[in-house]
């Protein structure tokens, strides 16, 4: 569960959508505030639609509003006008929900489709949005009221997906991820990854929100190539409320998303995002008859961008556990390596019985990760002492989602090689 949040006065304001910085690059952003729109219902306006520019569904209760003294909606920050919606019409389609414009530069890993029609422009790895929301009757409970919104590449293949909600004690915020569970999926073998252990996952984030004032929700995306290391975090008024994953394993293993095809790298890709999709999904409940019809949720400040960063203090590798040499060596490991620079709390110890060896590190310098079809290597390299002496090491670490055994070696500057795999324990490299 994430962490709870119990707002009851007005703390809620806007957080800027931070671009640029360290390390960013190519950034592409859209910030709207609905001052220019026509009242009345949001398609056509300005870039939205249903997919590739068809129509969004009359049915669908959702319309451009005026934010008056007169109206009833104490927001000063939406300014004069906002996007309404509610679930007073739900169904189970895609295609006529309302898409925001699209970036010109698509977010995804490397290799992620985007349709060929769906997205395109410069594939960067990074996707941001934040939006303020706010119910429209914030003097009482608006009962059943769900709205979803998703990263999207304009043809509801969704990455990822948040839903809020009013219920009894306030308004709601919840997060859906796609979590894969070993055994996990792989190029030879998807349907490992889409079995009964493997599914999606909803966490509420934000519960007992105040109805009276705006609250700000953020979604960052870093999308790392390979399976199960995309990073998705969750702000919620300004503070991180959860980080959790992507729905990335839902489309390389599972055939109903059309990925799940053994031996095809090519099949088995996530989704590339441009945009965001807002639903009421039946799924997620239809309001009662009449209790949300004109009403709903009020939308404004909507900020979204594409750029790419440096990921690599995203990555990280763990091992712990009995080696086997390939000269029939027996020894034992331990390691750790978050991102790719020096870090404090970075170490690799290992020790070799048969030849009397007792390696610590004392310096852990640097890491560089690869990621190929089905496995991931990293490699570490620094300082330490063997037997007490000083010395320098490389350490390789081999990640093949248990299609293969681990692989581990491990170099030392006075000669000493251990080359060999791990036999019992875990390793890991994400």
């Amino acid at each position: 569960m994430g962490v709870r949040l119990k707002l009851l006065v007005a703390t809620s304001s806007a957080v800027a959508l931070r671009i640029g910085g360290g390390g960013v690059a190519s950034a592409d952003s859209l910030d709207i505030t609905f001052e220019s729109y026509s009242p009345g219902s949001i398609n056509g306006q300005n870039g939205w639609a249903g997919t590739l520019g068809t129509p969004i569904n009359p049915a669908i209760d959702q319309e451009i509003v005026s934010n008056t003294s007169t109206s009833g909606y104490p927001y000063p920050s939406f300014g004069a006008q906002s996007w309404r919606m509610s679930n007073a019409y739900t169904d189970f389609a895609f295609g006529d929900w309302p898409f925001s414009p699209s970036l010109h530069d698509e977010a995804g890993e490397t290799n992620a489709q985007n349709g060929g029609v769906y997205s395109g422009g410069t594939r960067q790895n990074h996707f941001e949005v934040q939006w303020d929301f706010a119910s429209q009757t914030p003097g009482s409970q608006q009962s059943g009221l769900q709205i979803s919104t998703s990263p999207d590449r304009g043809d509801g293949a969704r990455m990822s997906f948040i839903r809020m909600r009013d219920l009894s004690d306030g308004l709601a915020v919840e997060f859906v991820d796609y979590q894969d569970r070993p055994p996990f999926g792989s190029v030879s073998n998807p349907s490992a990854g889409c079995g009964p252990e493997d599914n999606f996952v909803l966490t509420t984030v934000a519960s007992e929100l105040s109805r009276t004032v705006p609250h700000t929700v953020k979604l960052t995306m870093d999308f790392v190539d390979g399976p199960r290391n995309d990073m998705v975090k969750v702000f919620v008024d300004g503070q991180l409320v959860h980080v959790g994953t992507s729905w990335e394993d839902y489309y390389r293993w599972c055939t109903e998303s059309g990925g799940g095809v053994p031996n095809d790298p090519s099949a088995d890709q996530p989704r590339t995002v441009d945009s965001m999709i807002f639903q009421a999904r039946t799924g997620g409940g239809t309001a009662p008859p009449g209790t949300v019809a004109g009403h709903g949720f009020l939308f404004d400040n909507l900020s979204y961008a594409s750029f790419s960063t440096n990921q690599c203090d995203e990555r990280h590798s763990d091992g712990d556990g009995d080696v086997d040499s390939s000269d029939g060596r027996h020894g034992h490991t331990t390691f750790h390596k978050h991102g790719c620079g020096h870090q404090d709390a970075d170490s690799v110890q290992h020790t070799d019985a048969d030849q009397g060896r007792s390696f610590q590190s004392t310096s852990v310098d640097a890491a560089a990760f690869t990621t190929a079809a089905d496995s991931r290597t990293v490699v570490i390299t620094g300082t330490g002492v063997d037997n007490g002496l000083p010395v320098t090491f490389t350490m390789t670490a081999v990640d093949s989602d248990g299609l293969l055994p681990p692989g581990y070696t491990l170099v030392l500057s006075d000669g000493y090689v251990f080359t060999g795999t791990m036999v019992s324990g875990a390793l890991s490299v994400l």
